[in-house]
């Protein structure tokens, strides 16, 4: 966690090294080239492994922040401006991922020809918000409450990955109990931690500085405000979205159960 210069975690350039490194492992173990039916293609086999990175980079992020969050004493250091080693660690190593997960984007693009302007977009947003706290903030304001917080907005993403796989294995899941815990699992973890937890965050900072929640942002540097109430938006429309899904979904299960018991009627 030591800092190359003050501007420069170590964690920045693990972020970039290490989790390319994991997936050429992950890309070479037997047992992962059988989480996929033998039908899925080379870009799905791919997709795969770099959601396994994905879920390690989120569950490490997610304990991380946890522990900078509960083990200092927020009543008697201020949320602001108390220096901890582990808030340029965090920003280091989102920014790693993410600066190679962007790669990743651009690769499958050019490979596959596949790809998602939304992640994208997401990635530059948190990736330039990233690089200004690191640049401007990490001596006058190391914010490690703020970071804290938005490292946990990773909680959800493991969840989302698992989805992801469970679909990739067959139709048989779509219609299943299974589809359902996991589903509302990932649409309650994603408004706890993308949506509640930025609106709780603000109302901390702004009640340890004196003023209204929404007047909280401005005090936390314009640039990384913007990227952050970017970055805010799109998990709320995209927590929009898993609403819709969930709905259709629950509404499909539910009438295919009635279905069914109806057809067991006019066999009987």
């Amino acid at each position: 966690m030591d800092l190359i210069s003050p501007h420069i975690p170590l964690s920045l350039f693990a972020g970039l090294t290490l989790y390319p490194f994991l997936f050429q492992v992950v890309q070479r173990q037997q047992w992962v080239k059988e989480i996929l039916p033998p039908k899925a293609g080379t870009q799905k086999f791919y997709h795969l492994c770099n959601k396994m990175v994905a879920s390690t980079h989120s569950t490490t992020m997610t304990i991380t922040g946890a522990y900078l969050l509960l083990t200092v004493d927020w009543s008697k250091n201020d949320i602001s401006t108390y220096k901890s080693s582990i808030t340029p660690f965090l920003v280091g190593l989102e920014l790693g991922y993410l600066t190679q997960d962007t790669v990743f984007e651009f690769y499958q693009r050019i490979q596959f020809g596949v790809g998602s302007n939304l992640i994208l977009f997401h990635h530059v947003a948190v990736i330039l918000g990233s690089a200004y706290y690191l640049y401007a903030l990490t001596l006058t304001n190391p914010g490690p409450y703020f970071i804290g917080m938005l490292s946990l907005m990773n909680l959800s993403t493991p969840l989302l990955h698992l989805r992801w796989v469970l679909q990739s294995r067959g139709r048989t899941f779509f219609n299943s109990r299974l589809k359902r815990t996991v589903d509302t699992a990932l649409l309650v973890s994603y408004f706890w931690c993308r949506i509640f937890g930025n609106w709780w965050m603000s109302v901390s900072i702004g009640a340890k500085m004196g003023v209204s929640w929404y007047e909280a942002p401005r005090y936390i540097g314009k640039k990384y405000t913007v990227t952050t109430t970017i970055m805010f938006l799109m998990n709320l429309v995209w927590w929009l979205i898993l609403a819709k899904q969930w709905t259709k979904s629950v509404q499909t299960f539910y009438g295919t159960k009635q279905r069914d018991g109806l057809k067991a009627k006019k066999v009987e």
